[in-house]
């Protein structure tokens, strides 16, 4: 049974969140700046996710969340707004 997961989180450096997101971006989709929806297939591989977010954290300035989300969550989703999260490019002004 896959373990669904609604991942926020909200790291004061710049250096920290990026590998927090790129870690995040590895196992599932962005839907908003700082949130994930992410799909993992055991509870083990949920574990080991958790536990490479710990190694990641300042544990006094910053903070995730993980909420576990049913199966028939997903089936019951709303979304209002057709906005989606562009991917930022680097650009040079010369």
């Amino acid at each position: 049974m896959p373990y669904t997961l609604l991942i926020s989180y909200d790291i004061a450096d710049n250096d920290r969140r990026g590998e927090i997101s790129d870690l995040l971006a590895a196992h599932g989709a962005r839907i908003q700046y700082s949130v994930f929806d992410v799909t993992l297939p055991t509870k083990k591989e949920v574990q080991r996710l958790r536990g490479a977010l710990r190694k990641l954290i300042d544990r006094d300035e910053d903070q995730i969340r993980l909420y576990p989300l049913p199966a028939t969550t997903l089936n019951e989703l709303i979304i209002l707004g057709n906005r989606r999260l562009e991917k930022r490019a680097d650009f040079w002004i010369v």
